[in-house]
């Protein structure tokens, strides 16, 4: 398929002047007032921009509008397509004000409609379109001419009369002066074969009507066969290959154009070259091949002349578009050429053709010239603008060259006065200097201050533990009390260090010490919760004796830190390995672990002050690894981490062997004290929170309402569950997934779900389960730290039912589990009662809204229906049988079945009251199979017989 694109020049849109305004070219404040006598400095700068517009504009405004003509042709063989292109561009050469966009469709339909859509993009002012078939182009058509696009239609008509003109030829003349000729060769009578072109067209449905109407008109005794060869030599040799037979006894042949008669041609001379049938075509179209070339060779009898049609689209086209009159319908004739005219046919087309050839080159000489000229008026513009800019810019220069002195004098005030405010922002900054330094104090006091009462804490809980009376009342509680506390310790320690590194600049206290005993003394005292927590810990130095330089009381919170972040991301099953090795001038400790993992995005920002990767198990204040950072690089140390989440972390310590790296001030000769047991019982207690076994106490279903605790904080997990499994059946998980595992198995009545818990968040978790069918019903209660407005608003957009934050009081949350289960009552008493509550009152997600109004519908649908079951509503409704059934319980509080036979027996109180029907009438009306068990039922839930029950009413 062969496409050609004529591209437009741009449209220029002229200036308009109008009065004492101009267009939307120029501000409206470049406008001048002449009855203005003097003019300031900004009124000439613009008076002088007015100017070099209106030079500029000039010129444009001689630049005359262009017309865009778009043409898609998909009609005709080659030749013919050929001629009429021609044609166009010899009469397009004499229009310059012309733009001309060609598109060939081969003869693809759909292709012509997409070719119609891409002209209609570029702007086209008309539109020449040559459809191939009738009924697949009338729509795009139409679409052209909606949106005020005239539309001239040549060759084949399109369906209706929704187009601005037509221009074709005379396909029923062309016809009829066939058959006239035909019967002429053939006398009065003979057999005939007419080929048609396509059988959708337009021309082949007209030049079939034309032939036959002169047969019938000439009185002969003249038979014609029908054949179609859509236009094609190889589909006419096709067709007539299998009827060759019929062949030797035909006088003479009809094809609606020359490539088929010549297909015609040469099937005869195949089968019966001794017979010389004449054959007629269509087309006569001059060029190398073409129709006159097969009358000149004999190839074919006679051509009947199909005008190109290019010419008389582009009058029609330039007619339409100046606004001057035209003929919408335009049907050009046609002359038979056979051997007494085809030689001078074939002469007349080849001086045209001539003529075409010498019109193109004048054209050619024209654009030429043009050129030239373009050339020549932009540097004429180029001249102009320069001068205009030379006149602009020396007066600009003039100005501004008064304006200056102004400037450097305001300057001068503005520098002192600058200087005057950098003399108060240093003084102010001082100020502040001082009330963060006071307000770090504050802070630092404050952390101190806080360990005065954690000992009192701390002193009488440790008396209580060994209290085994007390233990046997409340050892849980007691414990649990003491557990966090230690915790609250470890903190207040960790932000006393923190503020002591990173604020007082604190030089640590290095002394010589042997690397390997000191790890395996910080190691020692987590064997026993290892063990616990089926944790295998091992400790795997290469030498047995490593001297470094280290501060024994510093170092060892490093470590520590790294330890206990180890157990609390590995589980039961998994491994933590501690390596100690020279490597070079430095000396390596590694601690490598089988956790969960880190994702890429968390190990460059761990070490940052207080930063805590997303549904981090692990509880604190994201200050634990920025302090190990610190304090190793005050051991002139580097740390670094390597995890693949899912499968471990590693960190690695790096220390300097030797003392060169350390000032005098940071060494010390005498070996630091390490109290191991002390540390050894505050980390000891501390972890064992982690060794606490929550299992369900009770069994499931025995209590009226169930919940489910989603909780990764074993201490609070272990209260709530003991708080509330009194009043309800509980069970609980600690992660995300096993939490929306849980709901979809056991489908509680709610949920209680912290908001950092591993793996997913609380928040995932609620969206995930309330854009569920099956769980979109449960309330869910979401327990958090944090209680800004905006985390608030987070919540509610996760479909949250209710936000609490911590800490909180456990009647509260009582209090908040009965109101959301209560609500969930009143929304099952709307779904069950006649009385319509307000919509207001009732608090039910779009999916729960849904499934019962689609439920409801189908049910009230089918009532009649005696055969209506289960799996009706199942198929009906788009569920699983399982699933409807929970999800109708949990918001009706009655199973499939009760809801069905209440609706019934409902409608049927409904009919009784206010309808003349008899009692088995409604029997069949609201799907009960006999009157007896209608009877049955209706008295069970009514107390009186259908009969009874209307009597009474009356």
């Amino acid at each position: 398929m062969t496409k050609m694109l004529f591209l437009p020049s741009q449209r220029r849109n002229p200036l308009y002047l109008s009065g004492s305004t101009i267009s939307n070219r120029w501000p409206t404040n470049w406008i001048v007032n002449m009855n203005t006598i003097s003019l300031n400095r900004s009124g000439v700068v613009l008076l002088l921009f007015l100017v070099f517009g209106l030079v500029i504009s000039c010129k444009t405004t001689k630049k005359s509008n262009k017309f865009i003509i778009g043409f898609s042709q998909c009609t005709g063989n080659d030749l013919w397509r050929s001629n009429m292109l021609a044609e166009m561009l010899t009469e397009l050469s004499l229009h310059p004000e012309v733009d001309f966009h060609y598109l060939e469709a081969g003869g693809n339909s759909a292709t012509q409609r997409a070719q119609v859509d891409t002209l209609i993009e570029k702007g086209i002012d008309l539109l020449v379109i040559s459809p191939n078939e009738a009924e697949p182009l009338t729509a795009a058509v139409k679409k052209v001419m909606d949106r005020g696009i005239p539309v001239i239609v040549i060759d084949r008509e399109v369906k209706g009369n929704g187009y601005t003109a037509f221009i074709g030829a005379d396909n029923v003349k062309i016809g009829e002066m066939a058959g006239q000729y035909l019967s002429q060769l053939i006398g009065n009578e003979g057999n005939v074969i007419e080929i048609r072109g396509l059988s959708g067209s337009s021309p082949a449905i007209d030049r079939s009507k034309g032939f036959a109407k002169a047969i019938k008109q000439s009185k002969s005794q003249v038979e014609a066969k029908t054949v179609y060869g859509d236009w094609m030599e190889d589909t006419t040799k096709n067709i007539l290959s299998k009827i060759h037979r019929q062949l030797q006894d035909i006088d003479a042949i009809f094809a609606h154009n020359d490539n088929m008669a010549l297909g015609a041609r040469k099937i005869l001379n195949k089968y019966y070259p001794e017979k010389h049938i004449p054959i007629i075509g269509v087309d006569a179209c001059f060029g190398e091949g073409g129709g006159l070339d097969m009358v000149y060779d004999g190839k074919i009898t006679a051509s009947l002349v199909y005008p190109t049609l290019g010419k008389e689209a582009i009058w029609t086209a330039l007619d339409i578009l100046k606004g001057l009159p035209f003929k919408k319908e335009n049907k050009l004739s046609s002359i038979v050429i056979d051997s007494t005219n085809v030689r001078v046919m074939k002469m007349q087309a080849a001086m045209i053709s001539s003529q075409k050839d010498d019109i193109y080159s004048q054209r050619k000489l024209l654009d030429e010239q043009k050129i030239i000229y373009k050339s020549q008026q932009a540097v004429l513009n180029i001249i102009i603008v320069l001068l205009v800019l030379s006149l602009i810019f020396g007066s600009i220069v003039v100005i501004l060259l008064r304006d200056n002195k102004k400037i450097n004098k305001n300057l001068a005030k503005k520098n002192v006065e600058i200087d005057t405010q950098r003399k108060q922002l240093i003084e102010m900054s001082k100020q502040a200097a001082a009330g963060t330094e006071a307000r770090l104090n504050f802070f630092t006091n404050i952390t101190h201050e806080l360990r005065t009462p954690l000992t009192l804490i701390l002193s009488p809980i440790e008396d209580m533990v060994k209290d085994t009376r007390l233990l046997s009342l409340a050892a849980d509680k007691i414990k649990t009390v003491q557990r966090n506390s230690v915790r609250l310790l470890n903190i207040v320690n960790q932000l006393l260090d923190f503020r002591k590194i990173e604020i007082e600049g604190y030089l640590i206290q290095a002394s010589p010490s042997n690397l390997i005993s000191f790890v395996r003394d910080l190691i020692e005292p987590f064997k026993t919760y290892a063990l616990k927590r089926q944790v295998q810990l091992s400790f795997v130095p290469a030498e047995k004796e490593i001297l470094v330089w280290f501060d024994a009381n510093m170092l060892d919170k490093a470590l520590l830190n790294l330890l206990s972040n180890a157990f609390k991301f590995v589980k039961a099953g998994g491994f933590i390995k501690v390596y100690i090795a020279r490597c070079g001038t430095d000396v390596s400790i590694q601690i490598k672990d089988s956790g969960i993992g880190m994702h890429e995005k968390d190990i460059a920002l761990i070490f940052d002050p207080y930063y805590q990767a997303d549904n981090s198990p692990s509880n604190g204040f994201g200050i634990g690894l920025s302090l190990a950072k610190e304090i190793i690089h005050k051991h002139k140390g580097e740390i670094q981490a390597a995890s693949i989440k899912g499968q471990g972390s590693t960190f690695t310590v790096t220390l300097p062997l030797g003392s060169e790296h350390l000032s005098d001030r940071e060494k010390r000769i005498s070996s630091a004290s390490f109290k191991k047991d002390e540390k050894a019982a505050i980390y000891a207690i501390d972890s064992d929170v982690q060794m606490q076994d929550i299992t369900q106490t009770a069994p499931w279903g025995l209590k009226d309402y169930s919940l489910l605790i989603v909780e990764d904080n074993p201490d609070l997990l272990n209260y709530l569950v003991a708080e509330l499994s009194d009043e309800y059946d509980v069970i609980f998980a600690t992660n995300g997934p096993e939490a929306i595992q849980l709901a979809k198995e056991k489908v509680p009545d709610l949920i209680i779900t912290d908001n950092v818990i591993p793996e997913i968040s609380g928040k995932e978790v609620c969206k995930v389960l309330k854009n569920d069918l099956k769980t979109s019903h449960i309330p869910i209660i979401l327990l958090t730290a944090q209680a800004s407005s905006e985390h608030l608003i987070s919540g509610m957009n996760a479909l949250v039912d209710m936000y609490i934050t911590k800490p909180f009081l456990i009647k509260n949350l009582s209090a908040s589990i009965k109101a959301l289960i209560n609500n969930r009552k009143v929304l099952k008493s709307h779904f069950t009662s006649d009385i319509e509550l307000p919509i207001e009152s009732i608090k039910l997600n779009q999916l729960d809204k849904k499934l019962l109004n689609d439920f409801s519908s189908v049910v009230e649908e089918n009532l009649s229906n005696d055969q209506f079951c289960v799996d009706d509503i199942c198929r009906l409704v788009g569920i699983s049988r399982m699933h409807l059934y929970r999800k109708v319980k949990s918001l009706t509080g009655m199973t499939v079945n009760e809801y069905i036979l209440e609706r019934r027996l409902k409608k049927a109180s409904y009919l009784l009251k206010h309808e003349s029907l008899n009692v088995a009438e409604i029997t069949y009306a609201v799907g009960f199979s006999s009157p007896s068990y209608f009877s049955t039922t209706f008295k069970a839930k009514f107390g009186y017989s259908p009969s009874q029950y209307k009597s009474k009413i009356k």
